[in-house]
């Protein structure tokens, strides 16, 4: 068996949009989804720029032309004016065109940030991908030299960019190197692949330890989809005894799931198979018999003695 390592995570950082992570190289206009100082395509050093720095800069410009152009008109009425009147117009005109330029702006300068945000994203995707495709490169030299800490916190800045499952996959088989803890930002139904992977049911069931509320309706689906071929991994009935006991804590699912749970109850852990009857006699009107009957049969046979599931159902 693998000996897993004790690891504390790099934090990473939160942001409304996916897109918000990526960094701009102001020198040789690279991108990079990386925490690195050095640009890796230049190495120039402090190059970087967040895009909404850079759409804020790009927005800057864009207002400056603006004004200037407004300016020049002005200038420009100023110098055609004959006479005294039409000069006073001319400053007057300038002064409230000024004056409505800047509240106009203040008031849409937000709107005209995200439009270069969004612009920068579409124009820029050629870029972004092969930035990508670098830190990707990263991640793979570090597996070679098993600097798996490293390859994780690196595919799980690219990760949140690209949705393969090829980066899934990687990113599951490096976290099952690790020793998971409640402390830990762990991910699960985000990792979930398009087809059955055993280094995914592994994870599962130690995620399912230290955080079974990570649990939601797509995993509960891929177990239940794929139920044939986890009951033959070697830890494959476990997870799925846990998996149905971590269905337990929402009463929608129990109903939506019922037949999951019914058919995993022996797999099931003996403190969530009491959280279950407990549930049934909580909620004695539930359109649940044979789940009830399920329970009572496995009680009797073996928890006959149990004193914590005397009379219970």
């Amino acid at each position: 068996m693998r000996k897993k390592l004790g690891v504390q995570f790099r934090k990473s950082p939160k942001t409304a949009h996916a897109f918000e992570r990526l960094r701009y190289c102001k020198h040789c206009e690279s991108y990079t989804a990386l925490w690195h100082e050095e640009c890796d395509v230049c190495g120039r050093e402090n190059s970087f720029l967040t895009l909404r720095q850079l759409a804020h800069i790009l927005t800057r410009r864009h207002l400056q032309k603006q004004l200037l152009i407004v300016g020049l008109l002005i200038c420009l009425a100023i110098l055609s004016a004959d006479t005294i009147w039409q000069l006073v117009a001319a400053v007057g005109g300038g002064i409230v065109s000024m004056v409505l330029y800047f509240l106009m702006q203040r008031k849409f300068v937000s709107y005209e940030r995200n439009h270069y945000f969004m612009h920068l994203v579409s124009k820029e995707q050629s870029k972004i991908k092969n930035g990508l495709s670098r830190n990707l490169t990263e991640v793979n030299e570090d597996i070679e030299a098993e600097r798996f800490k490293d390859a994780y916190e690196k595919i799980r800045e690219v990760g949140y960019l690209l949705y393969a499952d090829a980066v899934k996959i990687c990113k599951i088989m490096l976290l099952n190197h690790f020793v998971l803890r409640k402390d830990m930002e762990l991910e699960l139904e985000s990792l979930i692949p398009s087809f059955y992977d055993k280094n995914f049911v592994e994870y599962l069931g130690e995620v399912l330890k230290v955080k079974p509320w990570l649990l939601k309706k797509a995993v509960i689906e891929y177990v239940i989809r794929f139920r044939g071929h986890i009951i033959l991994e070697e830890n494959g009935p476990r997870v799925i005894g846990l998996t149905a006991g971590a269905a337990l804590r929402m009463k929608s699912y129990v109903v939506r799931y019922q037949e999951f749970i019914r058919e995993s109850l022996e797999y099931m852990p003996r403190e969530r198979l009491l959280r279950l009857v407990r549930l049934l006699q909580a909620h004695p009107d539930e359109n649940w018999p044979e789940l009830r009957e399920a329970a009572s049969r496995l009680i009797e046979t073996r928890y006959s003695f149990d004193p914590d599931f005397k009379g219970i159902l």
